[in-house]
């Protein structure tokens, strides 16, 4: 929290880091707002750094996924303690989906354990995040799992304890964002409400990039979050940008494996919820730009989960009854753009 003393101010809604190589950094993506170790590593080998603007197609390479790369980003957590949180052992996909719930408000798990990280999130939830609590853990508990989220801002002071961010005396934006994982039964049923939505862009992919569909412009970034602030231009550190998002998408999917299913034996159950997870969900964004009249993103989502409950097919019965196997293909899609 921050008050009057102007060193105690953020500068970005996001936390700065302590190189002068960087110094002129001002414009990032938001998929990476819970792992910025993981994005500062990524984008080290940069010559120059975004400022003022994050551009299109031509925004700079990001270093691989390597192995070097997943053990400096590991996480601070023994093997140990993050079976305590996330499961010692894992029967159905429900499991997963308390583990989500618990991290979100706060409860104990099945072991009487607080959920205090997710291999997306290292930390426990920011002061953002609880504007929006209930109706995240709402929706995870259902099994939309969201890694990443914000709430729509219409001009709110600067200086709010929360939100606020940049130099005194300005105002800040925000359009509603909303980033998880999903079943293939919810993502087909998502994509038939979202012609619903005509203010919200989604993009949506596989893990094998092999389906991707999306309704905006495969280069041009979505600026979500901006200040106005005396004497100065407008400010936008945030954005939704779609060819950041492919690479993000990888590291994402990668977090299942490398941080979760690695707990269990290969051949436990346990692994295996995890592996068909990793292999069969969608990666999913939302952006409602309509920040003005609020957040119609959970509506949204409740929509689909409604429609399928009352269609008698809950989250996660499609996908049960294929968990065997996780070779699960929803290849009759086509592509929506």
């Amino acid at each position: 929290m921050w008050c009057d003393d102007p060193l105690s101010l953020k500068t970005l809604p996001w936390k700065a880091p302590a190189s002068h190589k960087r110094c002129a950094e001002d414009v990032r993506p938001i998929f990476w707002a819970q792992r910025p170790k993981s994005y500062i590593h990524r984008s080290k080998e940069w010559d120059d750094f975004p400022n003022g603007r994050w551009g299109n197609s031509s925004s700079p390479a990001f270093g691989e996924l390597a192995d070097y790369h997943l053990f400096y980003l590991r996480t601070r957590w023994k093997p140990e303690r993050l079976r305590v949180m996330w499961g010692e052992e894992l029967n159905c996909p429900e499991d997963v989906f308390h583990v989500f719930e618990c991290y979100l408000t706060g409860n104990r798990n099945k072991n009487g354990v607080k959920v205090t990280s997710l291999p997306w999130n290292d930390d426990e939830l920011a002061m953002e995040t609880s504007l929006l609590t209930q109706q995240l853990a709402a929706i995870n508990r259902r099994g939309v799992l969201t890694i990443n989220s914000q709430p729509a801002v219409n001009g709110r002071s600067s200086s709010d304890p929360v939100i606020g961010w940049g130099e005194k005396g300005g105002f800040v934006y925000q359009k509603a964002y909303l980033e998880f994982f999903c079943s293939p039964s919810f993502m087909r049923a998502l994509m038939t409400v979202l012609v619903d939505y005509p203010q919200v862009n989604y993009h949506i992919v596989n893990r094998q990039g092999t389906e991707n569909m999306t309704n905006c412009d495969s280069y041009q970034p979505i600026a979500v979050t901006w200040g106005v602030f005396p004497g100065m231009e407008i400010i936008q550190p945030t954005v939704v940008d779609p060819v950041s998002f492919h690479i993000w998408k990888d590291e994402a999917f990668m977090l299942w494996g490398t941080h979760w299913a690695s707990l269990y034996s290969p051949e436990s159950t346990s692994h295996h919820i995890i592996s068909h997870i990793q292999n069969t969900y969608y990666l999913v964004n939302l952006v409602d730009n309509d920040f003005v009249s609020g957040n119609v993103l959970f509506q949204l989502v409740n929509k689909v989960l409604d429609g399928m409950s009352k269609a008698s097919s809950p989250t996660t019965e499609t996908d049960q009854n294929t968990l065997p196997s996780s070779s699960s293909s929803s290849s009759s899609l086509l592509p929506i753009v």
